[in-house]
């Protein structure tokens, strides 16, 4: 699955588990140590079988289809190198070679791991039909745990490639459809939620026993409350699966379609070579200035050019259809790969492509029909067309374009999980800052307009001196709005579906930025001015100040509603009063007549009333997207503790293997 750091950096990195093998240095030692008792390699299996196969699926970006299955790789070769170690030939590690994407390759994440079930279930269906007494551990991180847990499930309920009791030991690290369903296969600290992609159904069956989870408090790729976090429990729901015509069955019984928002996402990089672009034009170019030229390298490189411009010039036409983003490249630290695919993006945007592939098809039809040299001078026209348009390019160093190439590659995806992020963080922000606004609205400005030793002036100047406060508390909701953009957020997080049915963050989305109850809201601004002229007019600051209570409370309402999805305020009422208008009348002429204990009365009601409750209840409510952001949560498991005596995830999962073989190899 995925996550954002600082935008689509950190859901590069949480996504890449590259970083992971950070960690094989500091913790592979210790893992021989625990692992490798002073006991002799078993013999091998008869016939030249293994005793037993231990097939591991890697996470996303750590592996591809066309990977060699015998080499370990990834977070989990810290765990079967000391495995290797202890057994030797005894036992047999698999890595299967699948897509381990993300929207990248122009495969879904759905799609991409349905590749992965393929390969680990025909590796032990191959290896079963082969050797009868071979038995079986299977593990897998990330994306490879999700294909692990979903093998592991169907072995389990007999439908798997080998039965339940070939299964001897299973690992999961981080798995996107981590649940209790009462197996009781958590090791390690408890967390709270399910697996981003949703909890798989009845649990693992006869397979429960042998199998063990790890997932890390703070990672909701394998722990996400949806009654809190309902827009990323629903975002990975429907991203985690292939693309169909129907999403998550909602809370209504509706099954959105969410095809159209997975596919959104995809953009296909697995033929782009940004770094080898410069050799493919001098390629071209020394192969034409060579009197006999190879017609077919000629066409190659033109053709290798044509696949790299043009996945890149589509996401370039993407990023400057949505201002947000290209702003957000453009403002981009120069160390980081954003600021990369930005300049880029930059360039790309004044290159002629449509000429660069028009020349470049004219070269491989000229090539496709040539016989001889004869074509030479009419391939030189097009290959310096070609030449000059892409020298900005050619020019870049191309370790940059590297960089720009992952980040570009994956900006789609990045782009919806950052604004999923803006919006939890500020919105979050938001509800911390209600309770003290509903303070100032509901008791400080009361008791400033009612304070008998305070004169009008110094009334004023404390009144406004809350308002301030009010600008500042305020401020998150000035970001929200400010970092939204507003194609995107429409485009993509719209579709997105909250299983829950209790979050309602799409709601807030669509309504807050997209149809926000401006009507409404406008409303109420209306009022809360004529207060405050009727304050400027008459000097009745108490009046105005008790007369914009109802309105503040209206605010809160309307905030709510559109949290919850509520309906909007009719165009047609625009400039009409507002419901609370009778009340705010009402406090106005009892402060102007001197009804105090009218004023209390009212004042009493307006404590008990929805719009306090909407005031409370958007307090309550809370976000934690920000906390998970950057935490490096996901690759954090050769160092998580997971008991007493300090054993990591990765030791124990290590240690769960090596048990479970050496029974079958004693």
């Amino acid at each position: 699955m995925m996550t954002t750091d600082s935008t689509s950096s950190g859901y590069r990195r949480a996504f890449s588990t590259g970083s992971a093998a950070l960690l094989t240095a500091a913790v592979a030692s210790t893992l021989l140590i625990i692992s490798t008792p002073g006991t002799a390699h078993a013999a091998p299996g008869s016939e030249g079988c293994p005793t037993a196969e231990v097939v591991m699926l890697t996470g996303t970006f750590e592996t591809d289809s066309a990977a060699d299955p015998s080499v370990a790789t990834g977070l989990l070769k810290q765990v079967t190198d000391p495995l290797v170690q202890q057994f030797g030939s005894s036992i047999k590690v698999t890595y299967p070679a699948y897509e381990a994407s993300a929207f990248n390759k122009g495969k879904t994440y759905g799609t991409s791991k349905a590749t992965g079930i393929a390969a680990a279930a025909k590796v032990m269906q191959t290896r079963a039909a082969q050797c009868a007494n071979t038995v079986f551990a299977l593990g897998g991180y990330s994306q490879g745990a999700d294909v692990a847990g979903d093998l592991t499930w169907l072995i389990g309920h007999d439908k798997g490639p080998i039965p339940a009791e070939k299964l001897i030991a299973v690992g999961l690290v981080a798995d996107p459809r981590q649940s209790p369903n009462g197996d009781n296969t958590l090791v390690g600290p408890p967390v709270d939620g399910v697996g981003i992609a949703g909890a798989r159904p009845g649990g693992f069956g006869k397979t429960a026993a042998v199998t063990r989870s790890y997932c890390a408090p703070d990672d909701l790729y394998c722990s996400t409350n949806s009654n809190k976090d309902g827009l990323l429990a629903g975002l990975g729901r429907v991203l985690s699966q292939p693309p169909t015509a129907s999403g998550p069955q909602q809370s209504d019984g509706s099954q959105p379609n969410t095809a159209a928002l997975q596919n959104a996402l995809v953009s296909d990089y697995s033929k782009v070579d940004l770094p080898g672009l410069a050799g493919n034009v001098d390629t071209l170019q020394k192969q034409l200035q060579s009197g006999s030229p190879d017609l077919a390298s000629v066409g190659q490189a033109a053709s290798d050019i044509a696949n790299t411009l043009v996945p890149v010039a589509d996401t370039t036409k993407w990023v400057t259809q949505n201002p947000a983003v290209e702003q957000s490249l453009q403002t981009a630290d120069a160390s980081t790969p954003e600021f990369a695919a930005g300049k880029i993006v930059e360039t790309v945007k004044g290159i002629d492509v449509a000429g660069v592939l028009k020349a470049a098809d004219t070269i491989a039809k000229t090539v496709q029909g040539a016989t001889g040299t004869a074509q030479v001078p009419q391939l030189q026209a097009s290959v310096d067309t070609l030449t000059n348009q892409v020298s900005p390019l050619t020019s870049t160093p191309a370790d940059g374009l590297s960089v720009a190439a992952n980040a570009l590659s994956i900006i789609k995806p990045s782009v919806l999980i950052d604004q999923v992020t803006h919006i939890g963080t500020n919105a979050f922000a938001l509800a911390n800052n209600i309770p003290a606004v509903a303070d100032i609205f509901t008791t400080r400005i009361p008791q400033i307009v009612l304070d008998p030793a305070l004169d009008p002036m110094a009334k004023v100047k404390a009144v406004h001196a809350e308002f301030d406060r009010i600008n500042v508390l305020f401020e998150p909701l000035v970001k929200l709005a400010a970092g939204l953009d507003y194609k995107t957020a429409a485009s993509l997080i719209a579709m997105i579906p909250d299983p829950s049915g209790t979050a309602q963050i799409v709601s807030m989305i669509v309504g807050l930025v997209g149809n926000l109850d401006i009507i409404g809201l406008a409303n109420s601004a209306g009022e809360l001015q004529k207060q405050l002229w009727h304050a400027i007019e008459t000097g009745d600051v108490i009046g105005a100040g008790l007369g914009a209570l109802p309105h503040i409370l209206d605010f809160a309402k309307i905030a709510v509603g559109t949290l919850g999805g509520g309906q909007k305020t009719d165009p047609a009422k625009l400039g009409a009063a507002s419901a609370s208008s009778a009340t705010g009348q009402q406090l106005t002429q009892q402060s102007q007549a001197g009804d105090l204990g009218g004023l209390a009365s009212n004042l009493t009601a307006l404590a008990g009333s929805d719009g306090a409750d909407a005031l409370a209840q958007i307090g309550a409510e809370g976000l934690k997207f920000a906390s998970f952001i950057g935490s490096g949560a996901h690759q954090s498991y050769g160092e998580m503790v997971i008991d007493s005596a300090g054993t990591t995830a990765l030791q124990d999962l290590t240690n769960h293997f090596r048990d479970a073989i050496a029974k079958v190899t004693a």
